[in-house]
């Protein structure tokens, strides 16, 4: 079994080939600010939110009870406080009620993720914002999906950022990009450092990362006691600066790439889950699913979700366990965050969440074994 390798939980080759041209450029519109990172760009906008209210004197960001650390470490280099709020039930968005009990004077933003392809409800938060009486800034967090049609393009937030991290939908091994509806404050853009001019090693590194999608290869990593791969911890942000020349000249083929992406594991997977009683997404979630970059599968129980994920990763099947906790649990977040009221939702959802894999790796022999595993694992009616 292990002889044939494992699959990469997620991750699509990246092309070398360069050009001068800048496709996203006019796709995405709007004031684009191309930085060194997502967590950079996510950083940049809540410190261009803070400038929209210099009254405030310990100003607060509102994240989901259920995200990834990044988040901390963009409100902590920017100088805000981050404050947790739970998540509906067995769903990853806000708990809309709980959200506008967190709102006051103090907040300049609310982060709404877009989790793996489930978007977050932007419009009704922009709605329950304006009715609340507060000037809050609403920053979508796209690093976990990327569009595929201009229209997907939303302006229902004042900050849009995207992450071109590994791994990523549109991946370059590192980058950012932060889309804003109006041109960020002169104090803001002082925090954007010159680019680091990149390593001689960069497309070595593309060309090894590449390779290391292969089963047989990421096995190697995969499986090492001193690797940590996908290991959820907190790494605090040090710097912000531009992305480098060398990354801007891959964008244009790689999205073109990213475009021609076409794949039906996600269909395959639905009837199997769905047929067989397992997914336990609530039906807004389902409603609001776009392009995945990890099928997302909520069991019945923390006991069904190991279960099913030693399996799976027995079988080096490409399954995840995500975020191990609730934000304020993560490793090293250690008391940044605030948490008002318990975010039990966000608690249950980590003991019950783990991912499937999508990507272009995902031969027709790995997907029978998974959707052969899952028919097991049903839940009987």
């Amino acid at each position: 079994m292990i002889m044939h390798g494992d699959l990469p939980p997620v991750g699509h080759k990246i092309s070398l080939h360069s050009s001068l041209e800048n496709s996203l450029v006019e796709f995405l519109g709007g004031h684009q600010y191309w930085v060194d990172s997502g967590t950079s760009a996510l950083a940049l906008a809540v410190l261009d939110a803070k400038t929209y209210f210099p009254q405030v004197q310990n100003p607060r960001v509102i994240i989901p009870g259920y995200c990834c650390p990044d988040l901390v470490a963009a409100c902590i280099y920017a100088g805000v406080e981050p404050m947790a709020v739970d998540i509906c039930t067995d769903d990853p968005s806000y708990d809309l009620e709980q959200l506008r009990a967190q709102l006051d004077e103090s907040v300049v933003a609310v982060i709404a993720v877009n989790f793996l392809g489930i978007a977050e409800r932007l419009t009704e938060l922009r709605q329950l914002i304006r009715s609340s009486g507060f000037s809050v800034r609403l920053i979508e967090d796209n690093a976990q999906w990327f569009p595929m049609q201009k229209e997907d393009v939303t302006i229902d937030s004042d900050y849009t950022i995207f992450s071109f991290g590994r791994g990523k939908p549109l991946s370059l091994l590192g980058g950012g990009l932060l889309l804003s509806q109006k041109a960020l404050a002169e104090t803001t853009k002082t925090k954007i450092g010159k680019p680091v001019v990149p390593s001689l090693l960069l497309p070595f590194k593309v060309q090894a990362y590449n390779f290391l999608l292969t089963p047989k290869l990421f096995l190697l990593l995969n499986r090492n006691p001193f690797f940590h791969l996908g290991e959820t911890r907190y790494v605090a942000l040090e710097k912000i600066n531009a992305m480098d020349s060398f990354r801007i000249s891959l964008v244009s083929e790689n999205f073109n790439r990213y475009l021609a992406r076409i794949s039906l594991l996600a269909a395959y997977y639905d009837d199997v889950l769905v047929g067989n009683n397992l997914q336990q997404f609530g039906v807004r979630a389902e409603l609001r699913r776009k392009q995945l970059l990890r099928y997302p599968l909520l069991c019945a129980s923390a006991e069904q979700r190991d279960n099913l994920l030693a399996q799976l990763r027995k079988l080096g099947l490409g399954a995840t366990a995500m975020y191990p906790a609730a934000i304020d649990q993560i490793d090293g977040v250690n008391g940044l965050v605030s948490v008002p009221k318990v975010i039990g939702n966000a608690q249950q959802f980590a003991q019950k969440f783990m991912t499937l894999p999508v990507h272009s790796g995902v031969t027709k022999v790995h997907r029978d074994k998974i959707l052969t595993l899952l028919k097991k694992n049903g839940i009987p009616e």
